[in-house]
């Protein structure tokens, strides 16, 4: 009966620990760490958790593929799923000291994709990790708005935070997957990565200008809805309405095509 008893209570604060480890107090996060859903880990605790409850739980690394690539991955993340990636014309950030980077607008589509694969749902725990937290952070939120209702970020991510001061300054050593001597490899599983494939879900430029012709959406594009697309291309361009295109007109046409494109990209980042 005492042996009993005992196995009851060691299962109780073996639950109770897994309960708390999953909560760290805002107050103690930084704020640019920050979630939507106020709920943290750090990389142990994360650990620990899917220690006790890994097929409840899905774990995405939410770092670049050349991040995973050339700093290695955690051997129990589900899948890799970048936020971010690095801009293809390795653009400088002057504020950051790094290249730029551009959102993924597939990041969430995907990790739906990986859930269901899992078999759970958007009412399941899903942890998140980048870096050192802040991306992990940003990703959090978008998966909030998307109606995930329980979203951790490991705020101390992969590599961990930097030293302020002192000879190891600007050192990632403090914290962290890596420093917490948790499993983790170079050698990466293809099942996992996200492939270049899936890159936003992009469409060829073929399907998306077929898309824009079929006007009455029958998957079929015929010679009316091809000549009323192409003589408003032309309108839209021909500015003064002359029936003709001269050389400032392109330019201006470009140039707005450019803008409309920049915005685009301005409100993805809002996500």
């Amino acid at each position: 009966m005492v042996k009993k008893m005992s196995i009851v209570i060691m299962t109780f604060f073996m639950i109770l620990n897994i309960a708390t480890a999953n909560t760290i107090s805002e107050k103690n996060v930084p704020e640019k760490k920050r979630t939507k859903a106020g709920l943290y880990l750090n990389a142990k605790d994360a650990y620990a958790a899917l220690g006790q409850e890994a097929e409840k739980i899905i774990f995405i690394d939410v770092r670049t593929r050349g991040e995973v690539a050339y700093t290695g991955m955690p051997t129990v993340a589900d899948a890799n799923v970048p936020f971010k990636f690095t801009s293809k014309k390795y653009k400088w950030n002057d504020k950051k000291n790094n290249f730029k980077m551009t959102p993924n607008p597939g990041f969430v589509a995907t990790v739906i994709e990986r859930v269901q694969q899992k078999g759970l749902s958007k009412n399941d725990k899903i942890f998140v990790m980048c870096r050192s937290g802040g991306r992990s952070a940003k990703a959090a939120d978008a998966l909030t708005d998307a109606g995930f209702t329980q979203v951790f970020s490991v705020i101390d991510g992969f590599e961990g935070d930097s030293v302020k001061s002192g000879e190891q300054k600007g050192k990632r050593t403090i914290n962290g997957w890596k420093n917490s001597n948790l499993p983790w490899s170079f050698k990466l599983d293809k099942t996992k990565m996200y492939l270049a494939s899936k890159d936003g879900k992009k469409e060829d430029k073929t399907n998306k200008m077929l898309k824009k012709m079929d006007a009455n959406k029958d998957n079929r594009v015929s010679q009316s809805e091809f000549d009323a697309f192409h003589k408003k291309m032309f309108g839209n361009i021909d500015q003064n309405n002359n029936s003709t295109l001269d050389e400032q007109e392109l330019k201006d046409f470009k140039k707005q095509r450019k803008q409309e494109k920049k915005q685009k990209q301005k409100e993805a980042k809002k996500l």
